[in-house]
C-alpha cells in the first residue's frame, strides 16, 4: 500500500528528536508537521490536517497523556504513537490502555518507527473503512425503511381500493341475489318477504355461532337463494291451498337439488350451491335429497334449516295466521335433535329476543 504524502503530526519538546523523526519520515515521502509542545499544540492540532500523531510522553506544561486524550475526543480514528524512554515503560503501558495505538522506545530506530507507522495507518484505514461502511449501512437502512414505508403505503392504498371494489362487487351480488329471491317469491305468493327475513335471521344467528366473515358471506347468499330451485316447480303446485299429493310433493322436494345444480358451476357460488343442496337435510338423517346426518350436513345449511323452520311457522299464510312465538319455540325444541341441530336450536332459543329485535338491521 502506498502511504506517500500522508500527514504525520510530531510532538516532542526536544528539537533533536523532532529533526531525526522529520528526516526519517520525509525521506519516506510523508508530510510532517512539527510541534515542540506547550499550549499551542492544541491550536495546531485543531487547525491542521493529519492522519497520525507521534507524541512524546514526558513534556513540560502539556504531557503526552493530555494530547492523547485530546486526539481521542476529537479525532477518534487517528492513531497515536507514544515516544518513551526505557524508564517510562509503565507509563507507556498505561497510555496504551487509554487508547494509544503503540509506543516506541527512545532512541528511535528507523525500522521500528516505519513498521509501527505502517501498522498504525493500516489500523486507521480499517477504522475509516468501517466507519464508511457503517454510514453506508445506515443510509441503506434508511433507504430501505423509506422504500418499505412507501411500498406499505402503496399496498395500503391498493388494499383500500380492492376492499372498495370488493364491497361494490358484494353489493352488486347481494342485489342480484335479492332480485333472484324476489323472482322466486313472485311465483309463490305464500312466501312473500321470506328470503329477506331469512337473510337477516341467518346472519344474526351465524354471528352468535362465531362464524368467520367469509362464512357469514356464504350464509348471506345461501339464505337469500335457498329456494332458488323453486323456479322449476309449477306455480299451481307452489300456490295450492290444500295438501300436496305425493307427485306434487316430490316435485317440490327436488328444488334443493335444482338450486344446487343452477349455482354449482359459478366460481363464486360453489360453496353456496353445496349449502343450498343440503338445507332440507335433517339432523337425524331423515331429510333429503341425500339423507345426510349430523356433521355430514354443512353447518351453514343447518343454520338455514333452523331459520327456515322458524320463519315458516311464525309467518302468515293464506290458509292460516302466523303461529305464536311461544308455540314456534316449542316446536323448535320438539324437533331439536331429529330435524334440527340441537346446538343451533339452543343458541336460537336462548338469544331469540336479540335475534328477532336485530334481524332487520342486517
Amino acid at each position: 500500500m502506498d502511504y506517500t504524502r500522508r500527514s504525520i503530526f510530531v510532538v516532542d519538546d526536544e528539537e533533536a528528536i523532532r529533526k531525526v523523526l522529520n528526516t526519517h519520515l520525509t525521506k519516506e515521502g510523508y508530510n510532517v508537521i512539527q510541534c515542540s509542545g506547550g499550549r499551542e499544540v492544541f491550536n495546531l492540532l485543531e487547525n491542521n490536517s493529519f492522519e497520525l500523531v507521534i507524541s512524546d510522553i514526558r513534556m513540560p506544561e502539556v504531557d503526552g497523556v493530555k494530547i492523547l486524550e485530546f486526539i481521542k475526543q476529537r479525532f477518534d480514528t487517528v492513531p497515536v504513537i507514544m515516544l518513551t524512554g526505557l524508564t517510562d515503560i509503565t507509563i507507556a503501558v498505561d497510555v496504551m490502555k487509554k487508547g494509544a495505538f503503540d509506543y516506541i522506545i527512545k532512541p528511535v530506530k528507523k525500522e521500528d518507527l516505519l513498521y509501527t507507522i505502517q501498522r498504525a495507518f493500516i489500523h486507521r484505514d480499517l477504522l475509516e473503512r468501517n466507519r464508511e461502511l457503517e454510514r453506508e449501512n445506515r443510509e441503506y437502512r434508511m433507504f430501505l425503511e423509506k422504500r418499505v414505508e412507501e411500498r406499505t403505503e402503496e399496498l395500503n392504498i391498493k388494499a383500500e381500493e380492492l376492499q372498495a371494489a370488493y364491497g361494490m362487487l358484494k353489493a352488486m351480488n347481494i342485489n342480484f341475489a335479492n332480485a333472484l329471491a324476489e323472482t322466486i317469491e313472485a311465483k309463490d305468493r305464500h312466501t312473500s318477504g321470506h328470503c329477506g327475513r331469512m337473510r337477516n335471521l341467518c346472519v344474526r344467528l351465524g354471528k352468535l355461532l362465531g362464524l368467520k366473515p367469509e362464512e357469514i358471506e356464504i350464509l348471506e347468499y345461501a339464505s337469500l337463494l335457498h329456494d332458488l330451485g323453486k323456479v322449476s316447480v309449477n306455480e299451481l303446485i307452489l300456490n295450492k291451498g290444500g295438501p300436496l299429493n305425493e307427485e306434487e310433493f316430490m316435485s317440490v322436494k327436488r328444488h334443493s337439488e335444482v338450486g344446487e345444480k343452477i349455482l354449482k358451476d359459478i366460481p363464486l357460488m360453489k360453496q353456496v350451491a353445496i349449502v343450498i343442496g343440503a338445507h332440507h337435510e335433517n339432523f337425524d338423517g331423515s331429510g333429503y335429497p341425500r339423507g345426510l346426518k349430523g356433521s355430514e350436513i354443512p353447518l351453514i345449511a343447518r343454520i338455514i334449516a333452523v331459520a327456515d323452520t322458524f320463519d315458516a311457522m311464525i309467518s302468515d299464510r293464506p290458509y292460516r295466521k302466523g303461529l305464536s312465538l311461544e308455540f314456534v319455540i316449542g316446536e323448535l325444541k320438539r324437533v331439536s335433535g331429529s330435524q334440527l341441530d340441537p346446538q343451533i336450536v339452543e343458541v336460537f332459543v336462548e338469544n331469540k329476543e336479540h335475534i328477532l329485535n336485530n334481524s332487520s338491521e342486517n
